[in-house]
């Protein structure tokens, strides 16, 4: 095992000697021509790469290859008066964004920061595109809500490394690219909602949720955490990952299924509101009344939960709490604190009964 370490490290750092040594933009050779010159497994090459993009040292394009990144000089970059910092979020018209938004903006506010906001709509292509952007700029900071369509150009992430500009990342993390997080404990608010399900006597349980990513798994293993631990068996077709992020029939046509199957589920568990909602409406033109025949739990506890005939239960989703922890964590960079890359604040979600988990 050791041995194997000290190859990895070895490794690495005949690459990172080799990069020195090369320009800027130089395409690497391929993984299979450096596993051979460096008498090395390709995993250990696949490994020291990964991390060497990670560091700033280079930088991949798909498809294209890997490529030698730009290296800052020795001294930090000097700091206009007037600093600006980048917000990048999937979409500031969802009911969870305006909330980490406004977080955001007490804490830049209070330190006369000036604030950029950019929408990706969960497009990494466009996620690339801003941090590109906002390192053109000259921006001082950055806080992203990553997106969760399309892979990261981690090359970006090396160059922002290389700037010296400071990152922190909410909701959840980026493979290859170490900064700050603020999360929420997503397993936890879906153990909970399931557990309260169950304490109202529900045994078939159904989760719906978002296509399969690591918020939507996250909660998914709360669920499943949820029922194993009431000794519940997982039953894999009261489980359902809709096939795509659209919104217009979100939690509808899932229902519809699964109130074809017998015997149907008596309480459905959902990944966010808005799926809710469409489960709420399909429930309803079946005739089933929610609260009652099926109940019925969401998360994130929008504005959609008040606003349905039989108010809905959710989880509370601290999107507030999220911006206002991001925003002094990355002040707290710019301003030279010694801040650990692999920080994690994590926030405790609330669950908020209401009538359509039964009587409250």
């Amino acid at each position: 095992m050791k041995e194997h370490a000290f190859r990895y490290i070895e490794v690495k750092e005949k690459l990172i000697g080799e990069i020195d040594s090369l320009a800027a933009h130089t395409r690497l050779p391929s993984r299979t021509a450096l596993a051979d010159k460096y008498a090395a497994a390709r995993t250990t090459i696949e490994r020291a790469i990964s991390e060497l993009i990670g560091e700033g040292y280079l930088y991949a394009k798909d498809g294209s290859g890997t490529y030698v990144a730009e290296r800052a000089s020795a001294e930090p970059r000097a700091r206009s008066a007037n600093l600006s910092v980048g917000l990048i979020i999937p979409d500031i018209r969802h009911d969870t964004y305006p909330g980490t938004l406004r977080g955001v903006e007490d804490q830049t506010s209070r330190h006369d920061i000036s604030l950029v906001v950019c929408n990706t709509d969960n497009q990494a292509e466009k996620q690339n595109s801003y941090v590109h952007k906002l390192i053109e700029s000259g921006i001082d900071g950055v806080i992203i809500v990553p997106a969760i369509i399309g892979p990261a150009d981690l090359g970006l992430f090396g160059q922002l490394r290389e700037a010296r500009i400071p990152v922190v990342l909410c909701n959840r993390g980026i493979e290859g690219v170490e900064a700050p997080k603020v999360v929420s404990n997503n397993f936890y608010g879906a153990y909970t909602a399931v557990k309260h399900l169950i304490g109202r006597g529900r045994r078939r349980i159904a989760y719906i949720s978002r296509p399969m990513y690591s918020t939507s798994y996250e909660r998914y293993q709360g669920y499943a955490s949820a029922l194993a631990e009431a000794g519940m068996a997982l039953d894999d077709d009261l489980v359902v990952f809709e096939p795509t992020f659209g919104t217009e029939r979100q939690g509808y046509d899932s229902v519809m299924e699964l109130m074809q199957s017998e015997p149907r589920p008596d309480a459905i568990f959902c990944f966010n509101d808005g799926i809710a909602s469409g489960a709420y409406r399909a429930l309803s033109e079946r005739g089933l009344v929610v609260g009652e025949d099926v109940l019925l739990i969401g998360y994130d506890n929008t504005s959609i939960c008040e606003s349905l005939p039989v108010k809905l239960t959710s989880v509370k989703f601290q999107t507030y709490d999220i911006g206002a922890n991001a925003a002094r964590l990355l002040i707290g960079m710019m301003n030279g604190e010694p801040i650990r890359k692999d920080k994690i604040i994590v926030l405790q979600p609330e669950l908020v009964i209401r009538q359509s988990s039964g009587e409250v």
